[in-house]
């Protein structure tokens, strides 16, 4: 994550724990998170991230899920822009990311919409999505889980990405 870009989430009682909207990580002190209730109410010094709709949704759609990673990696967003799913080409996809990653739908930045459509894609038993032209959310029991589940999202989807580069793939490759 650079800058201010993407945003963390975790499910804390009745409401989440989110990073706030447009403060550095690197001068974000714990002070700075911002609590939202479920009734999207937020408390807190700082206003929520701008995409805390996304979260809440996910939340509400899956109660196994207990942290949030949502950021902009750059391979991952090559296949947002091209409106491309990931294949499970890398042998830990399946088991980390529960299966492809799908995209989807479009909806616009800091809409309640991006969490209609990222739940529509994730359903039940993944644990990835890629948003078309945005990026990325993953999900675990928590942050640790997340972000690991991003990092193999983004090795995949550069491998995917780079090995294009050559021609087409087959599964012997």
């Amino acid at each position: 994550m650079v800058g201010a870009d993407g945003n963390l989430s975790l499910r804390h009682g009745e409401g989440m724990l989110v990073t706030p909207s447009r403060l550095a990580y690197d001068r974000t002190d714990p002070e700075d998170i911002v609590w939202v209730g479920a009734d999207g109410r937020p408390q807190g010094r700082q206003p929520p991230s701008s995409e805390w709709a996304l979260h809440a949704a996910v939340y509400a759609a899956r109660p196994d899920v207990s942290a949030i990673v949502h950021a902009h990696p750059l391979y991952a967003c090559v296949l947002a822009v091209r409106g491309e799913p990931l294949p499970a080409l890398l042998e830990e996809v399946g088991p980390v990311l529960g299966g492809p990653v799908a995209i989807a739908e479009y909806a616009p930045s800091g809409t309640p919409d991006v969490g209609r459509v990222a739940v529509a894609a994730l359903g039940t038993d993944r644990f990835g999505v890629i948003l078309a032209r945005h990026g990325t959310a993953t999900v675990g029991a928590d942050l640790e889980t997340a972000f690991y589940r991003l990092e193999v999202l983004e090795r995949a989807a550069a491998v995917y990405v780079l090995s294009g580069l050559r021609g087409r793939l087959t599964s012997s490759t």
